[in-house]
């Protein structure tokens, strides 16, 4: 049981690849993981050290297989669709080293 209430769904399109010949990325098969999406601005740090801006965090029970290059589409309660792309990915761990919830900021 997730620490955090998870009564919201995104689905993750995991990158599986790239065109041999346009280099766009391919994405693999869709699914969907329970999740708690935060809306709020911040600056963070992306991968490769520079400041971004943040719009929202999600947070997911335990480890979450979420890469950098994957799309989050989230459909909030009015039914707006929006496509987010990772920034950051954290992993949040309890006093013995486990994995208690996996935070991403978009």
């Amino acid at each position: 049981m997730a620490i955090v209430p998870m009564r919201q769904t995104v689905v993750v399109s995991p990158l599986s690849g790239h065109d041999p010949d346009y280099g766009d990325p391919i994405y693999g098969e869709d699914y969907a993981l329970k999740c708690r999406f935060d809306e709020g601005v911040r600056i963070v740090r992306n991968q490769h050290g520079e400041e971004v801006v943040s719009t929202g965090a999600f947070l997911f029970d335990k480890l979450a297989a979420i890469g950098i290059s994957d799309k989050l589409t989230f459909t909030n309660e009015l039914g707006a669709v929006t496509t987010y792309d990772p920034l950051t990915i954290s992993v949040i761990r309890d006093f013995s080293g486990r994995p208690i919830l996996t935070e991403v900021s978009v």
